[in-house]
């Protein structure tokens, strides 16, 4: 297999990012891993320490690559942490912009930011704000620029469906915002990996593009499936927003909350994907909800 040259991971050994890393290392890439651990980026020698709360870092962390990918959450997310700057503006927002810069001066050819569906050009959402501001810092550098927006991303290392299913084995009921009633498209995490190493190569196209799998359903349909998988089988009870937001509101003062506001009104969004221009302009299977869970649920 042809090197394609040398790609930079920023936030590779995330859940998405490290599916990203996999997949272009299949296809050629030289991959450098970028964390936020200096300790562990210190004794690993595919690592390199970068922040995206500092810009001195990255500058470093992205020298030499021709192209940069951006799949960096901060921690604990979507619980946001303003005393520590683990909020979307600081990441999605300020962080991209940074990000953008150290690419450019770094001499990147392209550049692939990770954001989500339910971005418009007009938010009024503190996260769709946020992430909107590095769409734009993306999309407007003058490199490559492909934008990657996935519904809900499962897979064996996540901490949605994951949580909630270890989480049943002490639980009597699953307890759901507003019964689970939102509309979800999820989509197995490494298509997400197969796209961007598809996005990447010579020629391709740039912009943005919508990611979700090829059934819908909402979450509470989502949620039984993956339970019924694992012989575990709940009875839903529907939690109001008029008893969840004052509870958000409260946690949202302690050291570590366990909801706050902006993640409560986050798990109550849709989350569906217009597949058109993918389906056009990539040549990608995208894999069934149920044969996505029973590749690791039921190994």
């Amino acid at each position: 297999m042809a090197k394609q040259g040398t790609a930079a991971v920023v936030g590779g050994r995330g859940f998405i990012g490290g599916a990203i890393v996999e997949a272009l290392r299949s296809a050629g890439w030289d991959v450098v891993v970028v964390t936020h651990n200096a300790a562990l980026a210190a004794r690993h020698p595919g690592y390199r320490w970068g922040d995206m709360l500092d810009p001195t870092t990255l500058g470093p962390a992205v020298e030499g690559a021709e192209l940069v990918v951006q799949s960096a959450n901060f921690p604990d997310y979507p619980f946001e942490k303003p005393q520590h700057r683990h909020t979307y503006l600081e990441y999605d927002g300020l962080g991209t912009e940074r990000l953008v810069r150290a690419a450019l001066a770094a001499g990147a050819r392209r550049y692939v930011f990770v954001s989500g569906v339910g971005v418009t050009e007009n938010p009024t959402k503190p996260y769709y704000q946020a992430i909107r501001r590095g769409e734009q810092a993306v999309l407007g550098s003058g490199m490559e620029a492909l934008v990657v927006r996935p519904a809900f991303v499962y897979g064996p290392r996540d901490n949605g469906i994951n949580r909630i299913v270890r989480a049943t084995r002490f639980l009597p009921v699953l307890p759901l915002p507003e019964a689970g009633d939102q509309a979800h498209q999820p989509v197995l995490v490494d298509d997400i990996g197969r796209l961007v190493a598809q996005a990447v190569a010579p020629g391709t196209p740039q912009g943005v593009y919508e990611i979700g799998g090829p059934d819908r359903m909402t979450m509470r349909e989502m949620l039984r499936h993956a339970l019924k998988l694992v012989g575990r089988d709940r009875r839903v009870v529907s939690v109001s927003d008029g008893f969840a937001r004052p509870v958000a509101r409260a946690l949202s003062h302690l050291p570590g909350p366990l909801i706050t506001p902006n993640a409560l009104d986050f798990m109550l969004e849709d989350f569906t994907a217009d597949l058109g221009p993918l389906h056009k302009d990539f040549d990608l299977r995208l894999t069934p909800f149920d044969e996505g869970l029973r590749s690791y649920l039921t190994a």
